[in-house]
């Protein structure tokens, strides 16, 4: 049966417009899959929290306020048992920053006029951040710690995980950027920390001076993995046959870790932590914005509660956790 015999609209369904969306989003303008994916999750919540918006022409500003007082009283699931009512300040922002662009887009792409809702939603304020993101030196020890008490005997396993939570902790990348990196990512002669760009949420590539914790760390890691004869050019791998760690790896290491260590933390809190270790050593916040390859000074400011990226070396060579 072709489309245009059902009863779906193509040229007014919500659902079937949004796929169009995607797909130049994911050709056109070559977004990350990840990006992707966080916009077909925000847009599925919001048809499924706002089941009345079928087609462009029930789009109006006034849906925005009616969504948010929905996801303020929806129960969701935490954990096995856990029952929560609504969202966080940040997920509200979170949600406004996923729809917009597909708002701008329906706009630019005249199936509404424009300004009919990028100029009439107001944006949500932005959360006030502060050092409570960042993990303090206890936290740090007892997961440094539990990641020593637990992988000891299996040599490999405690090297590789050392290496992570280094990563993590001295140079405040990104999950995708640190499944991202390659062996020759890594430049011992100049100390450095290549960032690929096509891993990086900015798309930008970029350097980040190597802590000497991580440089040996690093050091006896790669000796293992040169003696794993691997075939994976990736840095951080699977303890277990010739793949690179997987995002359900990475997050069953934050899980296995979380639990051992008794600090409930994750991944991004490192970044956190390591822009305001650097603030609190004075780099300013132009290297810091750089370094952690943000677009603009403003989110390293919401960091910071948390010049060039080379700047920030004497920062973080003075880093002690």
């Amino acid at each position: 049966m072709h489309i245009y015999d059902t009863e779906i609209n193509p040229n007014t369904n919500l659902k079937y417009i949004f796929n169009n969306y995607i797909k130049e989003c994911r050709y056109s303008k070559q977004l990350r899959s990840q990006t992707l994916k966080s916009y077909e999750e925000v847009f599925s919540t919001f048809q499924k929290i706002m089941p009345e918006m079928e087609e462009v022409n029930d789009l109006h500003p006034y849906m925005m306020h009616e969504f948010y007082e929905r996801l303020s009283i929806r129960e969701r699931k935490v954990g096995k048992d856990r029952i929560a009512i609504g969202v966080k300040v940040s997920t509200i922002k979170t949600y406004y920053n996923k729809l917009m662009p597909f708002f701008r887009w329906l706009e630019s792409k005249k199936y509404i006029e424009e300004g009919k809702l990028s100029k009439e939603i107001p944006n949500p304020p932005t959360p006030k951040y502060d050092d409570s993101k960042a993990l303090d030196s206890v936290e740090i020890s007892q997961i440094v710690a539990s990641i020593s008490l637990s992988a000891t005997a299996d040599q490999f396993r405690f090297q590789r995980d050392m290496v992570i939570v280094s990563l993590l902790l001295y140079t405040g990348i990104r999950r995708g950027e640190l499944l991202g990196l390659r062996i020759q990512d890594v430049d011992f002669i100049n100390k450095t920390i290549h960032i690929n760009g096509e891993t990086s949420k900015s798309k930008k590539s970029r350097s980040i001076p190597m802590h000497y914790t991580l440089f040996t760390h690093l050091k006896s890691y790669l000796k293992l993995l040169e003696k794993r004869n691997l075939r994976t050019s990736a840095l951080i791998v699977s303890t277990q046959g010739d793949n690179p760690l997987s995002v359900h790896g990475l997050k069953h290491w934050v899980a296995k870790y979380s639990k051992l260590s008794s600090v409930k933390f994750h991944l991004h809190q490192f970044r956190h932590t390591f822009a305001c270790s650097l603030a609190k050593k004075n780099t300013s916040i132009t290297s810091i914005m750089r370094v952690l390859g943000h677009g603009s000074l403003q989110m390293t400011e919401r960091y910071l509660r948390s010049i060039q990226s080379e700047s920030a070396r004497d920062g973080i060579e003075k880093l002690a956790y």
